[in-house]
């Protein structure tokens, strides 16, 4: 008899859940960005790792010997009932976990069936009617053991419009937020398992589908993507996929909710004294307190200044040059840092307050200046070096914070170009106006039509589509003899700089 290894009983504990998948990502070439530190793990594991894993583990495909069956499921998953109080596992999983929000996340409940009777198979059903049997019980058998660490993980899975859960994500997860850091090791989780066995264009998609949607969101009006919108196809994703799926359209509707709470907090007037009146406001002992110095506020007005030019940046001949960006002068550089330092410091004097509902954990949330003071304390402690890091640390705010921070940015520089004082030329990727960044913040019309589309297609579809596109815009590089070429409106086929997790 096989020996049966318990390496999925180390995700049935928060805590080991967490420690699992801390540590920091892997960046790679092919398009998907990044590897997580479980993946790179798995990579590296001897073939007798798998053959000692469970059947129903997504780890192994092979059944050769074995029909996964439900009641065999049901038999594997007796090593999570409670001993102690003689409690069964699966009744009270079923009940409060799979028919409350599998269905919805599956999307079963609009055939007005339970995800049991559409994916798994009865009497003598044949694979040909029930193609996605086995997925189904490996996800079961995946989310089981998830559960058993914390049954609201899946609760918050099914999440939809929620400001706070912008927070909760697989990628960069707070810092200070354990209840953050756990729920990325469930994320984490779910994909390192779900993602195994899948081609690399099905793995780039999952991982980059977020900004997939954001990106044809922008572009849905263009020559080259307003005719594939359009197309439907047959729902042939197994359960698995549909999971990864579901959870990057949440991660948009959060950020839309996200926009609208913020977007009357970023416009907020300011003007070329503002920093001038912050530092003095540090020296009387009268004046306003407020926990961030001004020093601190200068510094990260120049982690603003990172957020859209990804990649380091280095001086030459008077510039500020980076790969992928227009060069920029040291001047303008020196500029737009003013800028934004003189909007933050006039939020902070009009005590602008951006209020938490608390986390999920019932912790409150810092406040804005409290997290313009861990910000600055965390990154490099001037500007020049702030400027050549690879890429800001943004992972112990609130993320209603660090989206503050990006588009108050934002609106500050557009409202200096409609002023006259900055070129237009300086950052012209960025919203050039401030009506443009209100916008960016509206709901976009277009938004529902591309998750229409996501929604209404099956992920090899996607794939096709996003792939076609991909190498029609680089054979447009290559006429145009345009740079990089290799990273393209969605996917970036060279490696990319990741901040460190690890301190």
């Amino acid at each position: 008899m096989k020996e049966i290894i318990t390496e999925k009983q180390e995700i049935t504990n928060k805590d080991s859940l967490r420690r699992r998948h801390a540590g920091n990502y892997t960046p790679i070439e092919n398009g998907e960005r990044y590897l997580l530190p479980y993946e790179v793990h798995l990579r590296n594991q001897l073939p007798e790792f798998v053959e000692r894993l469970s059947d129903y583990d997504f780890l192994k495909l092979s059944t050769q010997f074995s029909e996964l069956t439900f009641s065999g499921l049901q038999k594997e998953l007796e090593c999570l009932d409670d001993l102690d109080s003689g409690t069964g596992f699966w009744k009270n999983f079923n009940e409060s976990a799979l028919n409350k929000y599998l269905n919805s996340i599956l999307g079963t409940t609009k055939r007005k069936k339970g995800w049991k009777q559409v994916y798994i198979k009865k009497d003598k059903e044949t694979d040909a009617e029930k193609p996605h049997h086995n997925d189904m019980l490996r996800c079961i058998y995946l989310l089981a053991h998830l559960h058993k660490a914390s049954p609201s993980f899946i609760s918050q899975l099914a999440k939809v419009n929620d400001v706070w859960s912008t927070d909760l994500r697989v990628y960069y997860p707070r810092k200070d937020f354990t209840f953050s850091e756990e729920y990325a090791g469930y994320l984490s989780e779910l994909y390192a398992n779900m993602l195994f066995h899948q081609p690399d264009r099905i793995r780039r998609l999952i991982k980059c589908l977020d900004v997939c949607i954001e990106k044809l969101i922008n572009c849905a009006d263009s020559k080259w993507i307003s005719l594939f919108l359009k197309d439907r196809t047959e729902d042939t994703d197994p359960p698995s996929l549909k999971i990864l799926k579901y959870n990057q359209i949440a991660s948009i509707t959060h950020f839309t909710v996200l926009n609208k709470y913020l977007q009357g907090k970023v416009t907020g007037p300011f003007n070329p004294t503002s920093f001038a009146k912050l530092e003095a406001n540090e020296k009387d002992p009268s004046g306003l307190q407020i926990i961030a110095t001004a020093q601190q506020y200068k510094l990260v007005a120049a982690l603003c200044m990172k957020l859209p030019l990804p990649n380091p940046l280095r001086k030459e001949n008077g510039n500020w040059v980076s790969e992928g960006a227009d060069p920029i002068s040291c001047q303008d550089m020196d500029i737009c840092i003013e800028i934004v330092a003189n909007s933050l410091a006039a939020d902070a004097l009009n005590q602008l307050i951006i209020k938490s509902d608390g986390t999920k954990s019932g912790k409150r949330d810092t406040s804005l200046s409290a997290a313009i003071k861990k910000l600055a304390e965390q990154n490099p402690q001037t500007i020049e070096e702030i400027l050549e890091i690879d890429s800001p640390d943004f992972a112990s705010i609130p993320e209603l914070y660090s989206h503050y921070l990006r588009k108050r940015s934002e609106y500050a520089l557009a409202k200096a170009r409609s002023l006259g004082d900055l070129e237009r030329s300086v950052l012209g990727s960025m919203p050039l106006t401030p009506q443009a960044v209100i916008e960016s913040m509206q709901p976009n019309p277009n938004t529902e039509k591309v998750l229409e589309y996501i929604r209404g297609n099956n992920l090899d579809k996607i794939s096709d589509d996003i792939e076609c596109l991909e190498r029609d815009l680089k054979m447009m590089r290559l006429r145009e003899r345009a740079e990089p070429i290799e990273v393209g409106l969605i996917y970036q086929f060279v490696k990319p700089c990741l901040p460190s997790r690890i301190e």
